[in-house]
């Protein structure tokens, strides 16, 4: 049983045993090597990443993408972008695997300071079981904000096993929210363990979550990529607290769902831990922290519990990929476990390793740019294109305005029309085009016709789905991308 004591009034921290440093950075230079091996070279939709071309359009500007606007994000990814290397969207797939690859490193240290007698090895190997499992190696080689997330999430659990509650580590917390606010899923375990000389984590938490203070300054910018008006105090908290996917969170019973989310566990650290014998979860539960501001792996267990909970509640076809902090958290609480096995323990990261290697070997194609590249090319000039939804405009926008691709074009989103603070963007994106004040495509279309080409335009699917339209010609068949120009309006 590991045990720490400590009889002195001001607060012992617990010190790293020997060979864990090494081995963290042994282990994020392994992942890290692993990744770049099937890093997506440009913009993809692979692995669930259809919000790529709108982060990496909006970090690049220095705008603000979908709710809850992702700031830290949009600053770190934004220092990324200035690389001389490959492409613009390559340099954002290459932050997200710098970003997991990381965190996998900071899990060496963590599994070292909650668990000193677990061997240094062991630790190594229950990190690369984090890094290989097939979902977290899909997030990281793509720009997505999951693998930020994952590494402010293992940073914020460094300093809490090695500072407890404290005000860093609170500030950590507040920075890990602002990354995905599912990271308030580890606030209920947190505050368990705050006593009364732990208080100040208050203070750290507010003060972690400065960066969404940040997005009425991005507003004021000339990004493309501007979600809300967080200029003033009700739009900004419609943004941060994410209201608009409210209706996500369905508690009802999908077996669908619930099966999808069912393979992601067992297909990674949490199918060896529930496989493991119940000497091996005895010994992980006689675990005793003596600090009682310090995580223990019965807070972790319920941390992690509570991100399945709403991963099974959030219905989103890739609702599983919020369960990255969760694998995190089994990997460290069977860390024990583990080390039970000896040497033998290596053999599961390496096969684990092979295996998410091809899953996601070249799971990234040139489709997007393929696609965008000659739609815009063929577009008219001066055209308005019209799009049918996140995907065709913002991965349209990435070619346009990071690339130079076709300046002259006028692209807006039907389902964005919707939003009076996306009409008010485009008129001052597009002064020369009039933009009515209400929400009516027709008369939109009606009012800018005269000098401007009208076009329906889709990368995925044909841009069906205008009723005002329907005697224009919206028909539109074969295969992507599709460009539909109106000859005349009803």
């Amino acid at each position: 049983m590991d045990q720490l004591i400590f009889d002195s009034p001001i607060r012992a921290h617990p010190s790293l045993p020997a060979g864990y440093r090494s081995g963290a950075v042994a282990a994020a230079l392994a992942t890290l090597g692993a990744y770049l091996l099937t890093l997506s070279p440009d913009l993809t939709w692979a692995n669930a990443a259809y919000d790529g071309p709108e982060l990496v359009t909006a970090s690049s500007t220095l705008g603000i993408a979908h709710p809850p606007g992702y700031p830290t994000y949009v600053i770190l990814g934004k220092a990324f972008s200035l690389l001389p290397i490959g492409t613009i969207a390559f340099r954002y797939n290459l932050f997200s695997a710098i970003a997991v690859a990381v965190a996998v490193g900071l899990c060496v240290l963590i599994i070292g300071l909650l668990f000193p007698r677990v061997r240094p090895y062991v630790a190594i190997a229950a990190a690369l079981l984090l890094g290989f499992t097939p979902l977290v190696w899909s997030q990281a080689i793509v720009a997505e904000v999951y693998g930020l997330n994952l590494l402010a999430v293992a940073a914020f659990l460094l300093a809490w096993a090695r500072l407890g509650t404290s005000r860093c580590a609170g500030f950590l917390l507040g920075l890990a929210i602002t990354t995905h606010l599912t990271s308030l899923l580890l606030l209920p375990g947190f505050l368990l363990r705050i006593d009364r000389h732990s208080r100040t984590a208050f203070l750290g938490l507010i003060a972690g979550l400065a960066p969404l203070l940040l997005l009425p300054w991005l507003a004021s910018g000339n990004s493309p990529v501007i979600w809300g008006r967080p200029s003033d105090p009700a739009g900004w908290w419609w943004l941060v607290s994410g209201r608009l996917y409210g209706a996500n969170y369905q508690p009802a019973f999908d077996i669908d769902h619930l099966t999808r989310i069912m393979q992601t566990i067992m297909l990674g650290p949490a199918g060896l831990l529930w496989a493991s014998n119940r000497a091996g979860a005895d010994s992980i539960a006689g675990v005793v922290i003596a600090d009682r501001t310090r995580p223990t792996p019965a807070v972790f267990g319920f941390t992690a519990m509570l991100y399945l909970a709403f991963s099974l509640y959030y219905k989103t076809p890739d609702a599983a990929v919020l369960l990255l902090p969760a694998i995190l958290l089994v990997v460290i609480i069977a860390a024990p476990l583990l080390d039970r096995l000896g040497p033998a323990v290596l053999i599961f990261p390496v096969g684990l390793g092979l295996f998410a290697y091809q899953t996601q070997t070249r799971t990234w194609s040139n489709q997007p740019r393929l696609a965008a590249v000659q739609l815009l090319q063929s577009a008219p000039d001066q055209a308005i294109l019209l799009t049918p939804g996140d995907r065709t405009i913002f991965t349209l926008l990435y070619f346009q305005q990071l690339e130079g691709e076709r300046p002259d074009l006028h692209l807006m989103d039907a389902n964005l029309f919707a939003f009076d603070w996306y009409r008010d963007r485009i008129a001052g994106q597009y002064p020369e085009l009039t933009i009515p004040e209400e929400d009516d495509l027709g008369l939109l279309l009606r009012e800018n016709s005269e000098n401007h080409t009208i076009c329906l335009a889709g990368l995925v699917v044909p841009p069906t789905g205008y009723p005002d339209l329907k005697t224009a010609g919206t028909d539109v068949s074969g295969s992507p991308p599709y460009l539909r120009c109106i000859e005349d309006l009803p």
